[in-house]
């Protein structure tokens, strides 16, 4: 015979069922709990082993970049002077490349002078210069064993540079045209006006000789009359810088300004033939000859 679930039963049930999900609750919070301050420590341990890394790797980094900055200035200053001597050898070689290209350029002028003009030209080098109260004069590199004489002039492309007046058997001494003791037979240009060109010193001239009834003004050209025999007729000697007419006087003072800068000669040339009844110009066309 079944007996009936009595209520106190079913209550008693309840009561232990109770009792077993409480204890489970219990149970896994007590775990939980028994967990969480692990990973608590976890967290704390790792976030200060995290600062302390990274402090350490900003510091090592610092120090590691201060060496290689060290050496790196310790290379370049080891650099440094054999960059300057090889900055230095360049420069060297480009102002050698300037000058030979400067020589080259003067010879060309020299070389094309003496091929468009009829006269005998000897090309010499400036090697010494000696400007005093008494004398301008200087040394050219070629003497009587190359044919240069005493009285032959010397000139440059743009116009007269002076005589020589001393030989030796290899250089000769040359006398400026604005030397006080330098006379040359000149001619103006415009006029036909003749004169003599004596020099005063500091580089400039005189033309002397020329009535005050001449025609003459600033600006005209004076050039070789080629009646002396050391010119051609027709090189430039320079042009008319002043014009006075005293009145105590028959003839006019006239100053001149040389074409040449003197003191920037290197290279001239010397005509080493008489050349009085040569005419300072270029050749004549060839003529052509009949068929």
């Amino acid at each position: 015979m079944v007996h009936p679930v009595t209520r106190q039963e079913t209550l008693y049930k309840r009561l232990i069922l109770a009792f077993l999900s409480a204890g489970l609750v219990i149970f896994f919070v007590v775990i939980g709990i028994y967990k969480k301050p692990v990973q608590w420590a976890e967290s704390l341990v790792g976030g200060v082993i995290y600062s302390v890394q990274e402090g350490t790797y900003s510091v090592v980094s610092g120090i590691q970049g201060v060496f290689t900055r060290y050496f790196l200035l310790v290379g370049l200053s080891d650099e440094n002077p054999r960059l300057k001597k090889e900055v230095e050898r360049l420069l060297g070689e480009i102002n050698k490349l300037k000058e030979k290209e400067a020589l080259a350029g003067r010879l060309q002028k020299l070389l094309n002078f003496k091929e468009a003009y009829p006269l005998d030209l000897i090309a010499a080098n400036v090697i010494g210069r000696e400007t005093g109260p008494w004398f301008q004069t200087f040394m050219i590199n070629k003497g009587s064993t190359d044919g240069v004489l005493v009285d032959m002039g010397v000139i440059v492309p743009t116009g007269v540079v002076g005589k020589v007046i001393k030989t030796f058997p290899h250089h000769a001494q040359v006398l400026l045209m604005t030397d006080t003791n330098s006379a040359i037979a000149g001619i103006v240009q415009r006029t036909r006006e003749e004169g003599i060109v004596q020099g005063i010193g500091g580089g400039g001239a005189r033309l002397k000789y020329l009535p005050r009834l001449s025609e003459v003004i600033v600006g005209d050209i004076l050039i070789t009359s080629g009646l002396e025999g050391s010119f051609a007729k027709g090189i430039p000697i320079g042009r008319i810088k002043k014009v006075e007419r005293p009145e105590d006087s028959f003839f006019l003072n006239i100053t001149l300004t040389p074409e040449i800068l003197f003191s920037k000669l290197e290279e001239v040339l010397v005509l080493s033939l008489n050349p009085k009844d040569v005419m300072y110009g270029p050749h004549p066309a060839p003529e052509k000859q009949a068929q």
